[in-house]
């Protein structure tokens, strides 16, 4: 396993993207509350529509 992680940082490092250094100074809780708030921030710049609301749009065209 740590050659896998060994070759994963070389490739990283390689192709100059940021590989954390110190992967133990930020908690799991903090790490998820992070990823869900940059979420949100992406999600708003997203327009999903799902299958169901094309169908109720649909169906409602119809009335």
């Amino acid at each position: 396993m740590q050659e896998f992680a060994a070759s994963v940082n070389e490739f990283l490092s390689f192709h100059k993207f940021k590989v954390l250094k110190n992967k133990d100074s930020v908690s799991r809780q903090q790490a998820i509350e992070k990823s869900e708030q940059e979420y949100d921030i992406f999600n708003k710049t997203q327009k999903i529509e799902s299958d169901f609301d094309k169908q109720v749009k649909q169906l409602q065209q119809k009335l």
